[in-house]
Protein backbone atom coordinates (compact mmCIF):
# COMPACT_ATOMS: atom_id res chain seq x y z
CA UNK A 1 0.00 0.00 0.00
CA UNK A 2 0.69 4.15 -0.28
CA UNK A 3 1.10 6.74 1.80
CA UNK A 4 1.59 10.45 1.56
CA UNK A 5 4.90 9.81 0.93
CA UNK A 6 3.86 8.88 -2.52
CA UNK A 7 2.98 11.46 -5.41
CA UNK A 8 -0.06 9.33 -5.87
CA UNK A 9 -1.54 9.27 -2.42
CA UNK A 10 -2.43 11.50 0.12
CA UNK A 11 -3.18 8.78 2.96
CA UNK A 12 -0.99 9.30 5.86
CA UNK A 13 0.92 6.66 7.49
CA UNK A 14 -0.68 6.79 11.28
CA UNK A 15 -3.99 6.39 9.40
CA UNK A 16 -2.97 3.34 7.07
CA UNK A 17 -2.21 1.98 10.71
CA UNK A 18 -5.83 3.32 12.34
CA UNK A 19 -7.40 1.22 8.92
CA UNK A 20 -5.61 -1.69 9.86
CA UNK A 21 -6.76 -1.52 13.08
CA UNK A 22 -10.26 -0.86 12.37
CA UNK A 23 -9.74 -4.27 9.09
CA UNK A 24 -8.13 -6.60 11.60
CA UNK A 25 -5.09 -6.61 9.80
CA UNK A 26 -1.84 -7.92 12.02
CA UNK A 27 0.91 -6.53 10.07
CA UNK A 28 1.34 -4.05 7.06
CA UNK A 29 4.06 -2.36 4.93
CA UNK A 30 4.13 0.73 3.42
CA UNK A 31 5.33 0.58 0.54
CA UNK A 32 5.73 4.18 -1.44
CA UNK A 33 7.01 4.45 -4.40
CA UNK A 34 10.69 5.14 -5.18
CA UNK A 35 11.39 7.01 -9.09
CA UNK A 36 14.29 7.49 -11.01
CA UNK A 37 12.81 8.04 -14.33
CA UNK A 38 13.04 11.71 -15.22
CA UNK A 39 9.98 11.77 -17.18
CA UNK A 40 8.06 9.94 -13.64
CA UNK A 41 5.90 12.00 -12.58
CA UNK A 42 6.82 10.78 -9.06
CA UNK A 43 10.54 11.68 -10.10
CA UNK A 44 11.91 13.50 -6.86
CA UNK A 45 9.46 13.23 -4.95
CA UNK A 46 10.01 10.68 -2.28
CA UNK A 47 12.32 11.48 0.76
CA UNK A 48 13.38 9.03 3.39
CA UNK A 49 13.95 10.63 5.93
CA UNK A 50 10.31 12.20 6.26
CA UNK A 51 8.75 9.16 4.95
CA UNK A 52 10.77 6.98 8.73
CA UNK A 53 9.86 9.86 10.45
CA UNK A 54 6.02 8.76 10.13
CA UNK A 55 7.13 5.23 10.26
CA UNK A 56 8.63 5.86 13.71
CA UNK A 57 5.91 8.07 15.07
CA UNK A 58 3.17 5.20 13.92
CA UNK A 59 5.08 2.65 15.34
CA UNK A 60 5.21 4.13 18.89
CA UNK A 61 1.36 5.52 18.73
CA UNK A 62 0.13 2.07 17.60
CA UNK A 63 2.65 -0.31 19.46
CA UNK A 64 0.77 -3.39 20.15
CA UNK A 65 -2.45 -3.04 18.07
CA UNK A 66 -0.51 -3.47 14.49
CA UNK A 67 3.15 -4.45 13.11
CA UNK A 68 4.33 -1.54 11.16
CA UNK A 69 6.49 -2.22 8.75
CA UNK A 70 9.22 -0.64 6.44
CA UNK A 71 9.39 -0.77 2.70
CA UNK A 72 9.34 0.73 -0.78
CA UNK A 73 8.46 0.17 -4.34
CA UNK A 74 11.47 1.21 -6.39
CA UNK A 75 10.63 1.08 -10.12
CA UNK A 76 13.18 0.37 -12.62
CA UNK A 77 15.90 -0.87 -10.12
CA UNK A 78 18.42 -2.17 -13.02
CA UNK A 79 18.62 0.74 -15.10
CA UNK A 80 19.45 2.93 -12.10
CA UNK A 81 21.44 0.43 -9.66
CA UNK A 82 23.49 3.29 -8.15
CA UNK A 83 20.82 5.49 -7.13
CA UNK A 84 18.70 2.66 -5.87
CA UNK A 85 21.77 0.29 -3.84
CA UNK A 86 22.17 3.98 -2.22
CA UNK A 87 18.99 4.39 -0.55
CA UNK A 88 19.08 0.78 0.24
CA UNK A 89 21.82 0.72 2.07
CA UNK A 90 21.33 4.08 3.86
CA UNK A 91 17.87 3.17 5.53
CA UNK A 92 16.62 0.07 7.37
CA UNK A 93 13.92 -0.83 4.79
CA UNK A 94 12.25 -4.59 6.06
CA UNK A 95 11.04 -5.25 3.08
CA UNK A 96 11.55 -4.41 -1.42
CA UNK A 97 9.63 -4.91 -3.97
CA UNK A 98 10.81 -3.93 -7.50
CA UNK A 99 8.70 -2.68 -10.00
CA UNK A 100 8.81 -2.04 -13.76
CA UNK A 101 6.67 0.69 -15.08
CA UNK A 102 8.65 1.93 -18.03
CA UNK A 103 10.46 0.06 -20.88
CA UNK A 104 12.93 1.34 -23.40
CA UNK A 105 16.22 2.41 -24.18
CA UNK A 106 14.94 6.04 -23.66
CA UNK A 107 12.34 4.73 -20.57
CA UNK A 108 9.77 6.68 -22.34
CA UNK A 109 7.70 3.58 -22.50
CA UNK A 110 4.67 3.49 -19.75
CA UNK A 111 3.49 0.51 -19.45
CA UNK A 112 0.23 1.61 -16.84
CA UNK A 113 -1.53 4.15 -19.86
CA UNK A 114 -2.70 3.34 -23.34
CA UNK A 115 -0.46 5.23 -25.25
CA UNK A 116 2.42 2.66 -24.79
CA UNK A 117 0.03 0.13 -26.68
CA UNK A 118 -0.85 1.99 -29.60
CA UNK A 119 1.15 0.77 -32.81
CA UNK A 120 2.03 -2.14 -31.29
CA UNK A 121 0.40 -6.21 -31.73
CA UNK A 122 -0.55 -7.30 -28.43
CA UNK A 123 2.23 -9.84 -28.63
CA UNK A 124 4.89 -7.40 -29.19
CA UNK A 125 3.69 -5.30 -25.95
CA UNK A 126 3.85 -7.43 -23.79
CA UNK A 127 6.12 -9.52 -25.17
CA UNK A 128 8.53 -6.38 -24.44
CA UNK A 129 7.24 -5.92 -21.21
CA UNK A 130 8.32 -9.54 -20.06
CA UNK A 131 12.04 -8.86 -21.70
CA UNK A 132 12.52 -6.07 -19.70
CA UNK A 133 11.35 -7.29 -16.34
CA UNK A 134 13.49 -10.31 -16.88
CA UNK A 135 16.31 -7.89 -17.10
CA UNK A 136 15.87 -6.27 -13.90
CA UNK A 137 15.54 -9.65 -12.46
CA UNK A 138 18.46 -10.64 -13.47
CA UNK A 139 19.95 -7.92 -11.88
CA UNK A 140 18.40 -8.13 -8.51
CA UNK A 141 18.78 -6.25 -5.52
CA UNK A 142 14.62 -6.29 -4.17
CA UNK A 143 12.76 -8.73 -2.53
CA UNK A 144 10.09 -9.60 -4.89
CA UNK A 145 8.74 -8.42 -8.26
CA UNK A 146 5.50 -6.22 -7.75
CA UNK A 147 2.45 -6.99 -10.27
CA UNK A 148 4.29 -9.00 -12.23
CA UNK A 149 1.86 -8.64 -15.16
CA UNK A 150 1.06 -4.96 -14.78
CA UNK A 151 0.75 -4.18 -18.43
CA UNK A 152 -3.00 -5.61 -18.39
CA UNK A 153 -4.47 -2.89 -16.88
CA UNK A 154 -4.40 -0.81 -19.74
CA UNK A 155 -4.08 -3.61 -22.25
CA UNK A 156 -7.34 -5.53 -21.38
CA UNK A 157 -8.81 -2.45 -22.49
CA UNK A 158 -6.95 -1.83 -25.86
CA UNK A 159 -7.11 -5.39 -26.82
CA UNK A 160 -9.96 -6.70 -25.29
CA UNK A 161 -8.69 -9.43 -23.43
CA UNK A 162 -5.70 -10.82 -21.76
CA UNK A 163 -4.77 -14.55 -21.07
CA UNK A 164 -1.49 -15.31 -19.52
CA UNK A 165 -1.22 -18.96 -21.71
CA UNK A 166 -0.46 -16.65 -24.68
CA UNK A 167 3.01 -15.42 -22.32
CA UNK A 168 3.79 -18.39 -20.66
CA UNK A 169 7.27 -18.99 -21.89
CA UNK A 170 8.15 -15.33 -21.19
CA UNK A 171 6.62 -15.36 -18.03
CA UNK A 172 8.14 -18.78 -16.64
CA UNK A 173 11.69 -17.00 -17.62
CA UNK A 174 10.69 -14.70 -15.65
CA UNK A 175 9.98 -17.18 -12.49
CA UNK A 176 13.37 -18.86 -12.80
CA UNK A 177 15.36 -16.07 -12.85
CA UNK A 178 13.21 -14.96 -9.43
CA UNK A 179 13.72 -18.62 -8.32
CA UNK A 180 17.28 -18.51 -8.56
CA UNK A 181 17.76 -15.17 -7.29
CA UNK A 182 15.71 -15.90 -4.20
CA UNK A 183 13.25 -12.63 -5.30
CA UNK A 184 9.64 -13.48 -4.57
CA UNK A 185 6.60 -12.35 -6.72
CA UNK A 186 3.51 -10.73 -4.87
CA UNK A 187 -0.26 -11.01 -5.52
CA UNK A 188 -1.55 -7.98 -6.34
CA UNK A 189 -4.83 -7.29 -6.01
CA UNK A 190 -5.04 -3.51 -7.44
CA UNK A 191 -5.06 -5.00 -10.56
CA UNK A 192 -8.27 -6.51 -9.74
CA UNK A 193 -9.80 -3.06 -9.71
CA UNK A 194 -9.33 -2.26 -13.49
CA UNK A 195 -11.19 -2.97 -16.02
CA UNK A 196 -9.48 -6.86 -16.52
CA UNK A 197 -10.72 -7.90 -13.31
CA UNK A 198 -8.07 -10.17 -12.02
CA UNK A 199 -4.73 -9.84 -10.13
CA UNK A 200 -1.31 -9.11 -10.72
CA UNK A 201 -1.00 -12.23 -11.40
CA UNK A 202 -3.83 -14.45 -12.09
CA UNK A 203 -3.76 -18.33 -10.58
CA UNK A 204 -1.91 -19.85 -13.68
CA UNK A 205 0.73 -17.91 -12.86
CA UNK A 206 0.87 -18.61 -9.65
CA UNK A 207 0.91 -22.50 -10.12
CA UNK A 208 4.04 -22.17 -12.74
CA UNK A 209 5.52 -20.28 -9.91
CA UNK A 210 4.60 -23.02 -7.58
CA UNK A 211 5.79 -25.58 -10.31
CA UNK A 212 9.47 -24.35 -10.74
CA UNK A 213 9.40 -24.38 -6.64
CA UNK A 214 8.93 -20.83 -5.69
CA UNK A 215 8.01 -19.93 -2.23
CA UNK A 216 8.42 -16.69 -1.59
CA UNK A 217 4.89 -15.08 -2.49
CA UNK A 218 3.33 -11.70 -0.67
CA UNK A 219 0.05 -10.25 -0.91
CA UNK A 220 -0.62 -6.48 -1.68
CA UNK A 221 -3.82 -3.90 -2.62
CA UNK A 222 -1.64 -1.73 -3.78
CA UNK A 223 -3.77 0.77 -2.36
CA UNK A 224 -3.40 4.49 -2.58
CA UNK A 225 -6.84 5.39 -0.94
CA UNK A 226 -8.39 4.93 1.77
CA UNK A 227 -10.87 2.68 0.77
CA UNK A 228 -8.51 0.51 -1.51
CA UNK A 229 -6.65 -1.25 1.24
CA UNK A 230 -7.05 -4.86 2.09
CA UNK A 231 -10.09 -4.67 -1.22
CA UNK A 232 -9.50 -7.89 -2.97
CA UNK A 233 -8.30 -10.30 -0.04
CA UNK A 234 -11.44 -12.39 -0.44
CA UNK A 235 -10.12 -13.79 -3.40
CA UNK A 236 -7.27 -14.55 -1.96
CA UNK A 237 -7.61 -17.59 -0.36
CA UNK A 238 -8.82 -19.22 -2.90
CA UNK A 239 -6.30 -18.48 -5.70
CA UNK A 240 -3.79 -19.90 -3.12
CA UNK A 241 -5.21 -22.94 -2.07
CA UNK A 242 -5.51 -23.67 -5.94
CA UNK A 243 -2.26 -23.20 -6.47
CA UNK A 244 -0.79 -25.69 -3.80
CA UNK A 245 0.24 -22.27 -1.08
CA UNK A 246 -0.34 -23.21 2.60
CA UNK A 247 1.64 -20.02 3.66
CA UNK A 248 2.33 -16.51 2.43
CA UNK A 249 5.53 -14.38 3.12
CA UNK A 250 6.38 -11.56 5.36
CA UNK A 251 9.41 -9.25 5.94
CA UNK A 252 11.32 -7.82 8.58
CA UNK A 253 14.81 -6.27 8.01
CA UNK A 254 14.94 -7.89 4.46
CA UNK A 255 14.85 -11.43 5.34
CA UNK A 256 11.77 -13.57 4.91
CA UNK A 257 9.45 -15.92 7.27
CA UNK A 258 6.21 -17.80 6.63
CA UNK A 259 2.52 -17.60 7.97
CA UNK A 260 0.96 -20.83 7.84
CA UNK A 261 -2.65 -20.26 6.32
CA UNK A 262 -3.87 -23.99 7.75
Amino acid sequence: MHSEHSFDSKVPVIDRCQQAVELGLAEICITDHLDFVPVDKGFGYYQPDAYFADVMRAREEYEGRVKLRAGVEIGEWHRYPTQAQAIVDAYPYDFIIGSLHFIGDDMAGLVLEPPYFEGKSEVDAYEAYFTELLAMVRHGGFDVIGHIDVPKRAGFSVYGDYRCADFEEPVRAVLRAAIEAGIGIEINTGTARRPVGIPSPDVDVLKWYRELGGEILTIGSDAHRPDQMAHGFDVVPAMLATAGFTAVTCFEGRKPFWMDLR
